[in-house]
């Protein structure tokens, strides 16, 4: 049901722009102000800076288990299976 109303709004908007010459101009030079250089690299930087962001936090959760492993408190699966002669 959405995809057909979807579809209903893209071909409406298709046949609107192909008919108005100039909606069709101001999208177009809206598309490509969107699409310059500089946005496209402004973009990229910011998927970096998220990529690095999400890498640090797993590395500081992965520190964090390391820490919570304590001799003291064994691990009983690994245990469990150590008694069961499995490795």
């Amino acid at each position: 049901m959405i995809n057909k109303i979807v579809g209903t709004l893209a071909i409406g908007g298709a046949a609107y722009l192909l008919r108005n010459e100039e909606s069709r101009t101001k999208v177009i030079n809206q598309l490509k102000n969107i699409a310059s250089p500089e946005n496209i690299e402004k973009i990229k930087n910011q998927f970096r800076s998220m990529s690095n962001q999400k890498l640090k936090e797993n590395s500081d959760h992965s520190k964090l288990l390391e820490s919570v492993s304590d001799p003291a408190f064994p691990d009983y699966a690994t245990t469990a299976r150590a008694e069961a002669g499995r490795p």
